[in-house]
């Protein structure tokens, strides 16, 4: 990374705001642990060079939920994550509710590439996704196709 390079950021961190997933930004100063960029806010700011890549990470094109949601509070539900780069993950989104059924069946429950929220809805699921994206936190919670 140099000076007027253009870098694109790859973790927003706790910089909510500031930073944009997959933005680009150019370099006005560096050091050797930071760069200077304008932000969105337009001020210039020291950012450590952990936040940047040179390269940009694929984008999501699609989020898709596989089946049908029949209980926002008591489901379980398989969503499928295309990538621009043609990539495909996915993950189960289920609920507190559902998992207490099971465990009324069952002493245990055990599995990956499950995501719990409150209630299922597009809305929650697409906002969770992109959440967990920003934080660069998805793809570990997802089994790739």
């Amino acid at each position: 990374m140099k000076i007027n390079d253009k870098i694109y950021c790859k973790d927003i961190g706790v910089y909510s705001g500031q930073l944009t997933k997959r933005e680009s930004y150019f370099i006005k100063e560096i050091n050797d642990e930071n760069i200077r960029i304008q932000n969105n806010e337009g001020t210039l700011r020291w950012y450590s060079k952990f936040y940047f890549s040179l390269n940009n990470e694929p984008e999501i094109i699609s989020i898709n939920i596989d089946d049908k949601i029949e209980n926002v509070e008591a489901d379980a539900i398989e969503v499928t994550i295309e990538f621009s780069n043609k990539a495909k993950y996915w993950l189960t989104f289920t609920t507190p509710k559902y998992l207490d059924q099971i465990l009324d069946e069952e002493s245990y429950f055990s599995s990956r590439d499950f995501m719990i929220i409150k209630k299922l809805s597009e809305e929650s699921i697409k906002s969770t996704i992109k959440k967990l994206d920003e934080q660069n936190e998805l793809i570990e919670n997802c089994k790739k196709y």
